[in-house]
């Protein structure tokens, strides 16, 4: 078990000491650390956790440590700074870039700013790109997962480009496939009803992220999308975010899910009277023609219609 005041020797011959955990739990595998050469650098100490498979030399660790390693130039991806091999005491640890806050605790520190959004957007639209680009999906991407700094708290940035993006936890990057991923509020409808998924399920994820923070510029107190249903387990919230997505999207009109047998099967009764209600609920809060025509584009049920990361960089939404 990690503890405060533990030290390990990184591959770069640098002493790290652990500060306190990242959690409030003692047990948590993430830690503050520091370069006890100079107090005042600041590391995050990310080491397995603890139902990853250590007889297997634990093979969740080894594939974030691996995916951190393909991706250590992508500039949108937060750095590995040094590793430390495992020990007779302790298992190894990936020494990381810290990160201030996440994007999520942003979105809840103050109203953004339109300026601000879309130069964050932009660079978690960089991010996964590079991820794509190995043709690869990042398949968890959420506002947790958005590594933040240069972010003013009390204030708009006044230049924007100070705002740093990063993303965060590479564990689940992974090539395609039909397996279930994402959280649920970022989940795509393919992934919701077992239909395999690409590169164009980070592109709701990342559409979903954009809507919640185009709704907390105008109604800061308001739950994002598909935020608000409270549901007693796992399952049923399940089934209850699925049915709400299947009626905002009309999925029964969508031949993607509406010709496949299985999807048929799991689709609640047909209500196109409420189809894009979620549209019409953000022009009347006052958003912009603008940001509707392109969530709606961002956010198509279809995989195969969703804007990719290129289309959505050569359209016209990130100008400021």
């Amino acid at each position: 078990m990690l503890s405060a005041g533990d030290t390990f020797c990184g591959e770069r011959v640098l002493t790290y000491r652990l500060v306190r955990p990242l959690g409030s739990d003692s047990r948590n595998n993430v830690w503050h650390a520091a370069d006890t050469s100079r107090e005042t650098s600041q590391y995050i100490a990310k080491g397995p956790s603890d139902d990853d498979d250590k007889s297997r030399d634990w093979p969740a660790f080894q594939h974030e440590l691996d995916m951190q390693r393909l991706f250590a130039k992508a500039p949108m991806i937060r750095e590995i700074v040094d590793f430390v091999p495992s020990s007779e005491s302790a298992g190894p640890l990936m020494i990381l870039e810290p990160m201030p806050m996440t994007l999520w605790e942003a979105r809840n520190t103050r109203r953004l700013t339109k300026r601000e959004i879309k130069w964050i957007m932009r660079g978690i639209l960089l991010g996964i790109g590079a991820v794509h680009a190995k043709r690869m999906v990042f398949s968890d991407l959420k506002m947790e997962n958005v590594g933040v700094g240069g972010f003013d708290a009390a204030n708009p940035n006044s230049n924007v480009q100070e705002i740093i993006i990063r993303l965060m936890d590479l564990g689940s990057i992974s090539l395609p496939s039909d397996r279930e991923i994402t959280s649920l509020t970022y989940r795509s409808p393919e992934v919701h009803f077992g239909k395999p998924w690409d590169q164009s399920a980070d592109i709701w994820s990342w559409g979903v992220i954009l809507a919640h923070l185009l709704q907390a510029a105008v109604d800061f107190e308001s739950p994002g999308l598909y935020d608000n249903i409270t549901k007693r387990t796992l399952e049923e919230k399940t089934r209850a975010v699925r049915d709400r997505l299947a009626v905002d999207f009309d999925l029964h009109s969508v031949p993607f899910y509406a010709h496949d047998e299985k999807c048929r099967a799991l689709l609640p009764p047909p209500r196109p009277d409420e189809a894009y209600m979620w549209a019409n609920s953000m022009v009347e809060k006052g958003f912009s023609g603008e940001d509707i025509q392109f969530l709606v584009e961002v956010l198509h049920p279809d995989p195969a219609c969703r804007l990719n990361v290129r289309e959505i960089l050569e359209s016209c939404y990130f100008e400021l």
